[in-house]
């Protein structure tokens, strides 16, 4: 038996240290003899936190835009749109350097207009809000999550944190995250899990030994 702490002690000991902050993965393969092959493209939402401000950008206008400059989030205000929309170089860095967007509803349908082809491909539409006041914690909600994709596939890997976390707290995501596949999963499903760092090898168990 191992746990999945002795895991992580694994991996962080056949890791070389760089000169910057690796990412913690979470590697889960299935049992092909007790699932079929999966399709995800969702959101994860974890316990404790660990992305930068800086991945997540708002787009709204009015006072969810006050709100959102104040807090020095990343804005793009709704009459920055039909720019965007004229301009595929920049949506498509825009997309590529950010992890997630909130958009107000009411300017969802712009942004659908300007900015879908872009960010639809990458499973990264907004996540809208009703007002100002849902913001922040669609916000909070976003920082402790990580994004899963995959297309029938028999196995995902998911960024569950960063290295200067500590131990415990990769360990809660990392339950958390073997908890949603597994309810969403058929029961036994999944037959390997491990972790593995940015620039690390991956080092895993099969799931059943995992205490």
């Amino acid at each position: 038996m191992v746990t999945l702490e002795e895991l992580y002690d694994q991996t962080i000991q056949k890791s070389k240290k760089r000169n910057f902050e690796q990412s913690v993965d979470i590697i889960v393969t299935f049992n092909k003899n007790r699932v079929k092959a999966q399709t995800f493209n969702e959101i994860v939402y974890l316990p404790v936190k660990f992305r930068s401000p800086d991945e997540i950008v708002v787009i709204a206008g009015g006072e969810t835009a006050l709100q959102a400059k104040k807090q020095n989030m990343k804005l793009i205000e709704s009459d920055a749109l039909d720019r965007l929309a004229s301009n595929k170089r920049e949506a498509k860095k825009l997309a590529s350097k950010n992890y997630a967007f909130i958009a107000e509803a009411s300017v969802m349908p712009r942004v659908g207009k300007a900015l879908g082809p872009i960010l639809a491909p990458r499973g990264k539409m907004p996540i809208a809000i009703p007002n100002a006041a849902a913001l922040n914690s669609a916000f909070e909600r976003l920082l402790g999550s990580t994004r899963i994709r995959g297309r029938n596939v028999f196995g995902i890997q998911a960024k569950i944190g960063v290295e200067s976390m500590k131990k415990e707290d990769i360990i809660k995501n990392a339950k958390a995250f073997l908890e949603y596949l597994e309810k969403k999963l058929p029961p036994k499903s999944i037959s390997k899990v491990g972790f593995k760092l940015t620039m690390g090898v991956p080092v895993k168990a099969n799931y059943e030994e995992v205490a």
